[in-house]
């Protein structure tokens, strides 16, 4: 039932196109608006226009949707050899019996002295009428392509869309593993050391970990920049509990944060990396953190200084998720500007909302 309905639906909504084009296009035409020429306004676009709309429908639904839709044999095309004719027959027994006079008059002659009223034959009438009727089903068959190109464009960007969506939900997959891998060691070397703060740690990293979970794996999804902001400061307090050291980090938050969403988890890889291979427990040389934001962009910039030890292998994969997950998410809407110097390491990040 569904399907009679949507069908018929269908037809409603493109007969009432179709009347309402060709009632606008025979007005648009007209030179002397007089009862004249208006009743045959009405002719042409209500009783003719319906007839011209079964044909161009009836073309639509059964020979150009199932030839160009479904691929079927273009044989079902040879019915037009049949069809055409035949309609053309149609519209004219339609014409002559009930608008003769107004369609196929073509005024008065002087027949053997008597004033004749002559009429346009079927010959004459024919070949007009057929080149009508094709040009309907040339109509018939550009729509249909028209929409099987817009159901294939709906089908293209819905697997783009898709395909975005597992490739973003990969990357955050590996950044949050990354994140995972590094945190476990910095319990792991409080653990070693013994310290009292191990706890903490633990629980910190309990609540780190808990917003990762939370967060869904839709590519349209966006927190609250609160929400991400917290999330910094938790991990900020889980280094600060690996180094004992508080001075080695400063983050710089603006008391008043606009209402403002952000991609989840996009910022963290920044303050990772400067952990991962700066100096955090030098008082002359911290890490600085430091993000700004209105109604229009976001900024986000983090310094360090370059540790002189060896860089740990496994944290090459974070920046360049990174770029590839800026891309996905914000592309032309961002600007990612990340220099190195030997000694120093400078991120700045700009999202425009």
């Amino acid at each position: 039932m569904s399907d009679v309905f949507r069908s018929f639906r269908d037809f409603l909504w493109m007969l009432a196109g179709w009347l309402v084009l060709v009632y606008s296009s025979n007005l648009m035409t007209l030179i002397r608006f007089n009862e004249k020429t208006l009743r045959l306004v009405h002719i042409n676009s209500v009783a003719l226009g319906f007839l011209n709309f079964l044909l161009f429908y009836g073309c639509y639904r059964r020979i150009a949707r199932p030839v160009l839709e479904k691929r079927r044999s273009p044989w079902l095309a040879g019915l037009l050899l049949i069809v055409l004719p035949a309609f053309t027959l149609l519209k004219y027994s339609f014409i002559q019996l009930f608008f003769a006079k107004d369609i196929l008059s073509r005024g008065h002659q002087i027949i053997n002295h008597q004033k004749v009223e002559v009429y346009t034959t079927l010959a004459e009438y024919f070949i007009n009428g057929l080149w009508n009727n094709i040009v309907i089903v040339v109509a018939a068959f550009s729509f249909c392509l028209f929409r099987v190109w817009l159901q294939e464009e709906k089908k293209r960007a819905l697997l783009q869309q898709q395909q975005m969506q597992a490739e973003s939900g990969f990357l955050k997959m590996q950044l949050n593993s990354h994140f995972l891998i590094n945190s476990l060691n910095s319990i792991y070397s409080l653990a070693l050391m013994g310290s009292p703060e191990v706890v903490k740690a633990n629980k910190t990293l309990t609540h780190l970990l808990g917003y990762m979970v939370d967060q869904p794996s839709d590519i349209a999804y966006r927190a609250p920049i609160r929400d991400e902001i917290s999330y910094l400061q938790d991990f900020v307090t889980l280094q600060r509990l690996r180094t004992g050291f508080h001075e080695g980090i400063i983050f710089h938050i603006p008391d008043l944060l606009p209402e403002k969403n952000i991609a989840p988890l996009l910022l963290v890889p920044f303050v990772e990396n400067a952990f991962k291979h700066g100096v955090s427990n030098r008082p002359g040389k911290p890490v600085t953190i430091t993000l700004s934001c209105n109604e229009q962009r976001l900024l986000f910039s983090v310094h360090n200084y370059v540790s002189g030890q060896q860089r740990d292998k496994t944290g090459g994969i974070g920046l360049d998720n990174v770029r590839k997950r800026l891309q996905l998410l914000y592309p032309d809407r961002h600007q990612l500007d990340i220099r190195d110097t030997g000694a120093e390491y400078f991120s700045n990040l700009v999202i425009n909302w």
